[in-house]
């Protein structure tokens, strides 16, 4: 495989790429339907998963704020499935329980110390600072990492160009020619990242089919594969 020269810098996307997001929400949500004394099974967590891929979708297509998202998420589930319980409540039970789960994707930490040795490293993400860097420091990551840009931090949501433009503002002369995107979405990391400049990594975790006209510069399915690239 071609290696990729001349890179000084990555950024690294954070749910799905290094931690397991599927896993941290299926965690997190079995711990918020027992504090409300909710009944849980795996067809809610199905029903969830289902819902989120299609409203981050839309905050990536500038389409709804993380705001809305967050008033009308579980509202809208609790709704569709008939389950009489206070949607925005339980959503901020899921969003303070989610800061407490971290489960690394296979590889994470290997990956991140051979990352480190060679290039800066900064999160890219479309939560907030706060949420990531306390699940990062958890799983034991937060130490590989020179920076972190998140997007309810600074206003503006991956894949935007503003955003993009703001993550290069501090990052010390770095260009986007210098620099390699690795994440897991299609539009936020890897069209995003093209579209700016950026070299670009899609991690394929969980085996998808790309549906873009284009494609990424490159595609791993495990993260220890990167070694063979960078």
């Amino acid at each position: 495989m071609e290696r990729l020269s001349g890179i000084k810098a990555v950024l690294m996307d954070v749910d799905d790429t290094l931690l397991d997001f599927n896993e941290c929400a299926r965690e997190n949500i079995r711990a918020c339907f027992r504090k409300n004394g909710l009944e849980y099974s795996d067809l809610i967590f199905d029903f969830f998963l289902a819902r989120n891929i299609r409203l981050w979708k839309q905050i990536e297509d500038g389409l709804l704020t993380i705001d809305e998202l967050h008033r009308t998420r579980w509202a809208g589930i609790f709704r569709d499935l008939g389950i009489d319980a206070d949607g925005p409540s339980f959503e901020q039970d899921f969003i303070l329980g989610l800061q407490e789960t971290s489960v690394p994707v296979i590889g994470a930490h290997e990956i991140m110390e051979y990352l480190h040795m060679r290039y800066r490293i900064y999160v890219v993400s479309n939560a907030s600072n706060k949420q990531q860097t306390k699940r990062l420091e958890k799983a034991g990551l937060m130490q590989y990492v020179n920076g972190m840009f998140g997007s309810i931090d600074i206003g503006i949501n991956k894949p935007a160009q503003r955003y993009f433009d703001h993550c290069f503002s501090h990052m010390d002369g770095i260009r986007p020619a210098d620099t390699v995107i690795i994440g897991d979405s299609l539009n936020a990391d890897i069209k995003g990242g093209a579209e700016y400049g950026l070299h670009t990594i899609w991690f394929n975790l969980r085996n998808a089919d790309s549906s873009l006209s284009f494609v990424p510069d490159f595609t791993v399915y495990s993260l220890p594969e990167i070694k063979s690239i960078l």
